[in-house]
């Protein structure tokens, strides 16, 4: 990944709750000091997700690293932990 170019990445997602649900993925950066480096531009981390039950899909992730981005940060990881939201 280069900095200041817009990437475009996916991720599959399967509801294995055995009933429709409404989620919501929340993003984690790592390392923590390069998360404001990471600018995410259209994510389905931006509304909650309805799934029916067994339902999988691709969501699609766009992003730039900013130009910014401290010397000696060679490697970031985008990763996202899924709640549901059930009340």
């Amino acid at each position: 990944v280069q900095p200041g170019r817009l990437y475009e990445t996916h991720y599959r997602a399967r509801n294995l709750s055995g009933r429709a649900m409404t989620g919501q993925a929340v993003p984690s950066v790592a390392p923590a000091r390069a998360a404001r480096y990471f600018v995410k531009t259209e994510c389905f981390c931006f509304k909650p997700q309805h799934f029916a039950r067994d339902e999988e899909r691709e969501m699609a992730v766009r992003f730039v690293v900013d130009r910014e981005l401290p010397p000696g940060i060679d490697r970031l990881t985008l990763s996202y932990a899924f709640y549901d939201l059930r009340g």
